[in-house]
Order: structure tokens, then C-alpha cells, then sequence
């Protein structure tokens, strides 16, 4: 009888004894295998104190290796024989702040037929069907600053993996009938986010605080009008114009050697025009005006709050300090922001705050939801919270806690091979250089009290700072008195039931490509 028989003979006997009946005795139950012992704490262990955390772990990195094809494609390889896999990541200069002015989300649009169209020699689902038979995986996309066709493989699968790669790179073919179900299910995207005010406070917050014209001015997928009038004709355009070797660097990453990679590449991606690079978009200073947009989102008992202040560019020598100062503030759940605005004043489930750093500019964004009843409150305590980490010093105990966060937190982004792929692909994108990550945890280490400061006065300043909420003015305008928000302007917000979703794509084994940056 096992131990939980055991346990149920027992209470039954109990509970038939209550009732005044006498239960039949039980037979003897065999004796209990003996059950191995913990390990007893040390002798003196105190615990009524948090255990000293362990030495952080160090991360170097495989030397990045450069060569470039015939074509003029360059490449980067780092050599990773942990494991017989081998991961591709082609990061292309055609992201959203290369979208045409009358057609915004045309970089994504056309990222995302890649591998949903099939190529001129492969139908969509052909494509698919090939991909899973390799165990393999591709993906494509566009961020803000740059687009990207990502994949991986076993080792002994790259030769094919790679004719895969290059067919979807060089040939798509943008069928009327792939098309139709791509734009459909991107219409149906938008009408849902209607309805989503992460979306809704991200999509105002980047017309106003970039400015009407400006390259992050608007929305990665676009609008419901832009996609309703982009047609196939407009992405094969803009794929050959932007999607050529000249305009791209090719990240590998994996188990494959330099004199195995080059002749697969050169027999594969070799072949694809080079083309020319595309000019580098005008960079103007964002409107960034001192203002409180209040989104109506009528009953909402939330409000979104989405606070934006200029900030630095990915490259900028602040980011690292920038990345402790918004880990103090609003980087995890020992933060400022959280302990005051959840554990002390129960406003909120959480309150984060960050640099969303791209290539041309950036701006300090605090983010997240409060009780509608509240956010007058939440509000001056979250500006109260940026002015003291303006005027004092942070403490030694506390700056140690957000530099061991980051530094513990780093080797994790590159536990995988396209782990790894993925934080070289940053550094194409923003022209960092190749040692840029095996220097990045001292770096952080060595970021002070003062520096600390000194970001906070420069990047996170409230005066400066354009803010959207989604709630209901009734319940929200009346406490927004007395705050040094700017003026505020109440605005609808489009509204709509949630649609039937269109037709599910082919099953490709994607995988989600790393964006040049935290775009909403």
C-alpha cells in the first residue's frame, strides 16, 4: 500500500469512527521504504538574511571573423562548436524609417512576405514544407532602423538551409493570392489594436513626441489606410531597391569554419546583384512638445501611461550609464518606480522605465498601467521619483544592485547561437564596435554615483516630457490639476469589436527577428 493509500485508510477510519460505527481492523500495512535524508544547513547558517550572491559570470566571446563575397555581401563569422547548429542573420538597411511618405509600413509589409509569399521557384507553402523537413527555422521582419531574414539548422543541413535563405532574399515573388492573405491579416491586425491601448498610447505617442515627417514618426506596420492601399507592385519596389548585397551585412554564427562557410555563399548569396546602398536618412530633432494627450477610452478602470523625454542614440557613449540609470528607476522589481507605485501606494501591477536607443536619436520612456482612480497620484509620485533621481545621488547598495542585475542578466542573450547572432546583428545596426559586448559588463561595473546622476539631469527631464494616457477623462482630467504636465488635450480614440482573423498562414517554422529596437 502506498503512502497515500495509507494516509486515505486512515482518515476513513477517522471519519467512520465520528459517525459511531466501529471499523473493521485495517491489516498491517508493509513498513515504509526508508526515505533519504536532507542535507542539514550549515552549522550557524543566519536565515533571516538574503544569501550572498555568487561571483558573476564572465562572458567572452569567439573573435568576429570578416570577409566579403564576390558580390560585395559582407559577412561576419563567429566560430561556436558548442553545438552542431548553425544560425543566419542578413540585416538589410530597409526599415520602417525607409518607408515612403504616402505608404508607411511598406518595409514591413514587404519583410513579411518574404517567407508568407514564396519565392518565383517555391510556392508558400512548398517553402514551408521544406523548411520543416530540415528541422529548420526562418523568419523575416522589419524594426525601425533595419530588416532582417534570420534562420538556423543543424550543421549538416546549412548547404540546403542556405539555397532556402538566398531563394527567399533574392526571389520572392509577391503572389496576388499571398498577398491578399498577408494584407488581410494585417488589416485585421490594425482594426484589433484599436482596441489595445498599449498600441493606442504608442501609435499617438510616436506622431507626437518625433513630429508629422519625421523617419520614427509613425507606426512599423502602418496604418489601416496605407496597408488597404499598398499593392504588390510596391513591394517588389521596394525590395529592389533596398533589399541588395550593398545594403546589407550577413551574420553567421555556428558550427561551420570560414573555408566551409565562403564557397556555400558564394555559390548561394553570390549570386544576388549588388546593387546599391541606400542614402542614410535625414535624422531632424523630434518635435517632442511639452504636452498631455488623454486618449478616451470610455469605463477604462485602467489608465495607460506612457511618459517620453528626449533621450541618446544606441551609439551615444551615455547608453551604458543610461541603461543603470533606468535600471534604478524602473528596471525590475527592486526599482524605484516599483517599490513606490505597487509595494508602497498598491497603484499599479508594475512601472517600467527605458531608453528605446535607435540608430538616429532616442527618447526615455516610462510605461505602464494604474488604477483609474489614481493616476493623479501615480503620476506625482512617478515625476517625484525622476526629480530625486535628478537631485540626489543614488546609494551605493542600491546602484550595486541595478549594475550585478544587468551583468548577471547578460550571458543569458547569448546562451543560443542565434542568441548571439541576434547581439552582432546590433552591432551592424548601429555601427558598434566588435568588442563592443566583451567590454559591456565592466563597463557597466564602472558606472558611478555621479554618472548616475548626470543621465538622469541630461535624458530625464519632465519638463521636457510628452505625455499620452488612455482612460476616461471624466475619471482621470479632474486629477491631472496641479501637475506640471503641460496642457492637456482630451482626444477619441477609434474603436472596434474584436474581428474573425483571416485565414492562418502556411506552417513556416519561424522564428522572431530581433528589431533594431524597442519600436511600439
Amino acid at each position: 500500500m502506498t503512502r497515500s493509500l495509507r494516509l486515505l485508510a486512515v482518515l476513513l477510519a477517522a471519519a467512520l469512527g465520528c459517525a459511531g460505527s466501529r471499523p473493521a481492523p485495517a491489516p498491517a500495512a508493509p513498513a515504509a521504504a526508508p526515505q533519504p535524508q536532507a542535507a542539514a544547513a550549515p552549522a550557524g547558517a543566519d536565515r533571516t538574511q538574503v544569501p550572498a550572491a555568487g561571483e558573476a559570470p564572465e562572458l567572452h566571446l569567439p573573435r568576429q571573423q570578416h570577409f566579403a563575397l564576390a558580390n560585395g555581401l559582407r559577412v561576419r563569422l563567429v566560430e561556436h562548436r558548442r553545438l552542431p547548429i548553425v544560425a543566419l542573420n542578413l540585416v538589410v538597411r530597409a526599415g520602417a524609417v525607409n518607408d515612403p511618405a504616402g505608404l508607411p509600413g511598406l518595409a514591413s509589409f514587404t519583410a513579411s512576405m518574404l517567407t508568407e509569399g514564396g519565392t518565383r521557384t517555391r510556392t508558400a507553402t512548398r517553402l514551408s514544407d521544406e523548411v520543416g523537413f530540415l528541422g529548420a527555422s526562418l523568419g523575416a521582419g522589419a524594426g525601425q532602423d533595419a530588416a532582417s531574414l534570420s534562420g538556423s539548422s543543424l550543421s549538416r543541413h546549412l548547404p540546403k538551409l542556405l539555397d532556402l535563405f538566398a531563394d527567399v532574399a533574392m526571389n520572392p515573388a509577391f503572389r496576388a493570392k499571398d498577398f491578399a492573405r498577408v494584407q488581410d491579416q494585417r488589416k485585421v491586425t490594425l482594426l484589433q489594436q484599436r482596441d489595445q491601448p498599449a498600441t493606442i498610447a504608442g501609435k499617438a505617442f510616436l506622431k507626437a513626441y518625433w513630429g508629422e515627417g519625421h523617419p520614427y514618426g509613425h507606426y512599423v506596420l502602418g496604418d489601416e489606410a496605407s496597408v488597404a492601399a499598398t499593392r504588390p507592385a510596391d513591394l517588389a519596389a521596394f525590395h529592389a531597391r533596398f533589399w541588395r548585397p550593398a545594403n546589407a551585412e550577413l551574420v553567421v554564427v555556428g558550427d561551420v569554419s570560414e573555408g566551409e562557410l565562403r564557397p556555400l555563399l558564394e555559390r548561394t548569396l553570390g549570386k544576388w546583384p549588388a546593387g546599391t546602398a541606400a542614402a542614410a536618412p535625414r535624422a531632424p530633432a523630434p518635435a517632442a512638445p511639452h504636452v498631455t494627450l488623454l486618449l478616451d477610452k470610455p469605463d477604462a478602470p485602467q489608465t495607460l501611461v506612457m511618459l517620453g523625454m528626449p533621450g541618446l542614440a544606441r551609439a551615444s557613449p551615455d547608453y551604458v550609464a543610461a541603461t543603470v540609470a533606468f535600471q534604478v528607476l524602473g528596471g525590475g522589481m527592486s526599482s524605484r518606480l516599483f517599490r513606490t507605485l505597487r509595494e508602497e501606494k498598491g497603484y499599479t501591477y508594475g512601472m517600467g522605465a527605458g531608453a528605446d536607443a535607435r540608430r538616429l536619436g532616442g527618447v526615455s520612456i516610462v510605461h505602464g498601467n494604474v488604477k483609474a482612480e489614481v493616476t493623479g497620484a501615480a503620476l506625482g509620485d512617478l515625476l517625484g521619483e525622476i526629480r530625486k533621481l535628478r537631485e540626489q545621488p543614488v546609494g551605493d547598495a542600491e546602484l550595486a544592485d541595478a549594475r550585478n542585475a544587468l551583468v548577471r542578466s547578460l550571458p543569458a542573450d547569448f546562451a543560443t547561437v542565434g542568441g548571439i547572432a541576434g547581439r552582432v546583428a546590433e552591432l551592424v545596426i548601429h555601427g558598434l564596435p566588435d568588442d563592443y559586448w566583451n567590454g559591456y559588463a565592466d563597463a557597466v561595473r564602472h558606472v558611478a554615483p555621479a554618472d548616475v546622476q548626470r543621465i538622469a539631469e541630461r535624458y530625464l527631464d519632465p519638463a521636457r516630457a510628452t505625455l499620452v494616457l488612455v482612460g476616461t477623462p471624466a475619471a482621470v482630467r479632474p486629477q491631472l490639476e496641479g501637475l506640471a504636465i503641460g496642457k492637456v488635450e482630451v482626444r477619441p480614440v477609434p474603436g472596434a469589436a474584436p474581428v474573425r482573423a483571416p485565414p492562418r498562414s502556411p506552417r513556416v517554422r519561424t522564428q522572431r527577428p530581433r528589431a533594431s529596437s524597442p519600436a511600439p
